[in-house]
């Protein structure tokens, strides 16, 4: 197959994934900590969320308190059926986008299925001066989304490791964010596969 065809379409593909919208647009309320255990390794904080469809997550971010972010965050999406880290990015202020009250860093789009319990965690140490807000009076969400619980670690100074302690019904502690973007419909997919391959005979044809 052309290498040339290849790329496009793997590029088109990627291009279909992009745009999306965040898991969590805005939170009111709360109360703001710095870290959950205070430890210096840092803690992960989060919420438990189950996926209403199957979407794709193309970002990863990190609350912006009120004097912005101050250091980077390691943030990542765990599975919990088997607490697999499905993707992990580091949220670097000096690199990534700002949206709304968070920070985020792109990454390769990831694929979260409907119906399954996922984790958002988001890394925060003694001496970071950012904090996360918990358990906040509203929180306003992507409908692909349902929150069911907020998330802390088993102990201190674990490091970045999924946060395996819940909070059932509580709003979610807010540092971790992520944005959502739809799954390609097949006929789509198929009529890129169609046109890269009427590309690839065009450009056999002129040699």
């Amino acid at each position: 197959m052309d290498r040339k065809f290849v790329f496009v379409l793997g590029a088109t593909l990627a291009a279909c994934v992009v745009y999306g919208n965040p898991a969590v647009s805005s939170i009111t309320g709360g109360s703001s900590f710095g870290i959950f255990y205070g430890g210096s390794t840092g803690d992960v904080v989060g919420f438990r969320f189950t996926a209403n469809a199957d979407f794709f997550v193309t970002d990863l971010g990190v609350h912006i308190d009120t004097d912005g972010l101050q250091s980077s965050h390691m943030v990542g999406i765990w599975r919990d059926s088997d607490q697999a880290l499905m993707a992990s990015a580091l949220v670097d202020p000096g690199t990534a986008t700002t949206l709304g009250d968070w920070m985020y860093q792109s990454i390769s789009p990831v694929q979260l299925s409907s119906g399954a319990s996922y984790t958002a965690g988001a890394m925060y140490t003694a001496t970071d001066s950012d904090s996360y807000v918990s358990n906040p009076t509203t929180v306003v969400t992507d409908p692909w989304i349902t929150l069911t619980a907020s998330v802390y670690p088993s102990a201190g100074s674990l490091g970045f490791v999924y946060p395996s302690l819940t909070n059932a019904g509580a709003r979610g502690r807010h540092g971790p964010n992520f944005i959502v973007a739809a799954v390609p419909e097949p006929t789509t997919l198929i009529a890129l596969g169609l046109g890269g391959m009427a590309l690839a005979r065009r450009r056999r044809a002129k040699r």
